[in-house]
């Protein structure tokens, strides 16, 4: 009886030391292993022209059309206010598709909180441009899914997925967008 109650005991250790934590990572001087959590990720974005980089040029069916890196201010869940100075988009690649009425690029670039930490990020994103194409429209809906690749300070090795959803302003050539997902750090 002792056997079972102690095989018990352990495995109700074991279920309770592995529930809350995904992965151990070792931080500080000591190397100490410190566990690792998924939190909920929520961000609002509004973006602003960086002209300082050239254009992305697309490929696809409108020859010569670019596309325009960004800045992000706004908030993140984690971060508080966002250093809009250093949290950036950039286009890595655009493709358009008249038949789809869609620009959809490959985006990456980094979140920093004001205190200077910030995460990497990757993507995707989908921008409807139907109204721009038909009906003369200045706006069209943003979809996108976006990877977290690391970071500094407390998101260093940080990772996670979020989906970004919003409305480009195709006459100013920024965004707003809202992001929702999951950040472990």
């Amino acid at each position: 009886m002792k056997k079972i109650t102690f095989l018990l005991a352990a495995f109700a250790f074991f279920i309770a030391c592995t529930k809350d934590s995904d992965e151990l990572v070792k931080v500080g001087p000591d190397a100490s292993l410190t566990p690792r959590t998924t939190k909920e990720f929520k961000a609002s974005f509004q973006s602003s022209l960086n002209l300082n980089n050239p254009f992305t040029v697309c490929t696809g069916d409108v020859p010569g059309f670019g596309v325009p890196d960004h800045f992000l201010a706004g908030w993140a869940k984690h971060f508080g206010p966002l250093n809009g100075s250093e949290s950036t988009l950039h286009h890595d690649a655009c493709n358009i598709v008249v038949a789809d009425a869609t620009l959809t690029a490959t985006v990456s670039g980094q979140i920093t909180a004001a205190n200077g930490d910030k995460i990497y990020y990757s993507g995707v994103d989908v921008v409807d441009i139907t109204g721009f194409i038909y009906n003369n429209s200045e706006t069209g809906a943003i979809n996108g899914t976006w990877n977290i690749n690391g970071g500094t300070g407390k998101f260093e090795d940080a990772s996670g997925s979020f989906t970004v959803t919003g409305e480009v302003n195709f006459a100013a050539g920024t965004f707003n967008a809202e992001a929702n997902g999951t950040i472990n750090y």
